[in-house]
């Protein structure tokens, strides 16, 4: 994510089926997390695979170092599932 959404609180709790995922990063998408195809401003979206059934934390903040995943950089507690 180019623009960091400090604001944004929590990270996105999602549980995915196994496939393929593009998240949006430019937030024209009308289907947020993830991507329409709706591009704005050349950023493109982070793709990712998820091989089984699972819950996810996709980052809001932007500041993480896994993306698209939450890696509690902005200091956010994740939930013990």
């Amino acid at each position: 994510m180019t623009k960091p959404n400090t604001d944004a609180g929590m990270p996105i709790a999602l549980t995915l089926e196994p496939g393929t995922y593009f998240r949006c990063v430019c937030g024209g998408s009308k289907n947020l997390p993830f991507c329409d195809g709706n591009h704005r401003g050349g950023e493109l979206p982070i793709r990712f695979e998820i091989k089984e059934r699972r819950k996810v934390y996709l980052c809001s903040c932007g500041n993480t170092g896994k993306q698209p995943f939450c890696d509690q950089t902005c200091g956010v507690e994740l939930p013990v599932d």
